[in-house]
């Protein structure tokens, strides 16, 4: 193999090709990334098992081949030079990374060694938004905590129905959902459910595009998701992911049909009140709420023995009756966190019911939360 390529393009293809390597495995082969010919282009893979990532560079191919290296040696070692072009040349197995005034061989393994990577049938695709699926996962990705009872809440689930595309995530104690209108009605319907690492990797390879669309080719037992270059109908980005097996809870169900109380309020003014009652929290991170409807205010109150206590008045919009209502406040924090417009809305179904988090004006997102029942 001897190719000529841009060091740009080289640098940012392995820094986000090399994240993948990083995870612990016991297999030592994984910490590698595949650099192989294919046509005009220089190809990378890497993959943990779990999810592989393959990128596709543009490239003056001189010799075709293949050779497989340690992914952070040589991303290090690309990132440290200055050369605009640099030629890669398999010798022996080894990689030497070449330039006008550099000549550096970097000890590799048999290709052989590495896995081979299953393929990915594109009977059935979708076409994603880009800029709409970032804001999604952004909204979904860190709601979702490891479950070996009940793996089907690890991931992140994904409904692709009419056009729509509803993107969901739950840990049984909180539970967000974003729905993304898409250009085109789908044919055929898919459900899925992401892994949680394999939903973070997509997003920071969205992070690549920020805009477009990306195709979306769900398997039985694996997804693709594909970005296209732009000069070319090619692929430019690969991501494979296995899929989690299991049936989604019908999460549906949690979603509450009506309200008691209904408080509409300043977003930012009131994360920064449940940040400062969370100091007050305790062990078991308690902040309690009380909608005030008369005075039209909404208490914030924390204690703790050992620290003290916090009380806390903000104005708002309220409806509906007066009750107590607590909460974990870093979940509370969260699902505000994840709203982007200045009011927000909080429907609480009685003390003991799920409550709904939404922004106002937007009815894309929503937040459900339950309380901490009272002992």
């Amino acid at each position: 193999m001897e190719v000529e390529i841009l060091t740009t393009n080289l640098n940012k293809a392995l820094s986000y090709c090399e994240r993948l390597t990083k995870k612990t495995s016991n297999l030592p082969i994984l910490e590698n990334v595949l650099i192989e010919t294919e046509g005009n282009f220089l190809k990378l893979t890497t993959t943990n098992l779990e999810t592989t990532i393959r990128w596709w560079i543009l490239a003056k191919i001189l010799k075709e081949g293949k050779v497989t290296v340690p992914a952070n040696l040589i991303t290090n070692l690309s990132s440290l030079i200055s050369s605009e072009k640099i030629t890669l040349k398999e010798e022996n197995q080894n990689l030497l990374l070449l330039t006008e005034n550099k000549n550096v061989l970097i000890q590799g393994q048999s290709v052989e060694e590495y896995p081979i990577i299953p393929k990915i049938e594109k009977e059935i695709s979708y076409k994603l938004p880009v800029e709409k699926l970032i804001e999604g996962l952004q909204q979904v990705i860190d709601i979702p905590s490891p479950s070996q009872i009940r793996p089907e809440i690890s991931g992140v689930y994904f409904s692709i129905k009419k056009r729509k595309l509803k993107i969901v995530a739950t840990d049984s104690f909180r539970l967000g959902e974003k729905t993304i209108d898409l250009k085109e009605e789908v044919k055929k319907e898919s459900n899925f459910i992401l892994t949680q690492e394999t939903a973070r990797e997509l997003l920071n390879i969205l992070s690549y595009k920020k805009e477009g669309e990306i195709i979306c080719y769900p398997n039985p037992n694996q997804v693709l998701f594909e970005l296209l270059m732009e000069e070319t109908s090619h692929p430019q980005i690969n991501l494979m992911g296995r899929l989690i097996e299991g049936e989604y809870p019908k999460y549906q169900e949690v979603i509450p049909k009506k309200s008691t109380v209904r408080i509409q309020i300043e977003k930012e003014k009131l994360a920064n009140q449940i940040k400062e009652a969370g100091l007050f929290s305790g062990k078991i991170l308690e902040v309690k709420l009380t909608p005030q409807v008369k005075e039209g205010k909404l208490k914030i109150f924390s204690q703790s023995p050992d620290v003290g206590r916090s009380k806390t008045y903000l104005p708002a919009q309220i409806e509906g009756e007066e009750l107590e209502i607590s909460f974990n406040y870093k979940f509370l924090l969260d699902g505000l966190n994840n709203i982007k417009s200045s009011e927000v809305i909080l429907e609480l179904s009685g003390e003991e019911g799920p409550a709904l988090l939404k922004p106002v004006g937007d009815e894309s997102y929503i937040y459900i939360l339950m309380p901490i029942k009272s002992s």
